[in-house]
């Protein structure tokens, strides 16, 4: 599994951010290989962003190669890009995995 962070700041309005997320959560439900995205914001900061959780490395290379990564990255109305790529050491999260599950 494999994990892409994305912020960036932009001038929007809290009200202008939910209209656009929930306008592009379709969107990202389309992208081949993506697990999930979390939309994230602070809006006191003007950050703003996604966490993505994608099936494997060439899934993260297909979605950076494609149309919604770049209008995401070259958005004139948004600056300062971050874009990160982890990995996710799976043995771990699933030890993690299995104490949560014993729990309950």
């Amino acid at each position: 599994m494999h994990i892409l962070v994305i912020n960036f700041t932009a001038e929007t309005t809290p009200e202008q951010f939910d209209d656009l997320v929930k306008e592009d959560a379709p969107v990202f439900a389309a992208i081949e290989g993506l697990i999930h995205k979390n939309f994230i914001f602070n809006h006191e900061e003007k950050t703003y962003g996604g966490v993505y959780m994608f099936e494997s490395k060439a899934a993260v290379k297909a979605y950076m190669a494609g149309d919604v990564f770049k209008s995401v990255v070259e958005n004139p109305e948004w600056s300062d890009h971050l874009v990160r790529h982890y990995e996710v050491h799976s043995e771990a999260s699933d030890i993690q995995n299995k104490i949560k599950q014993s729990k309950t």
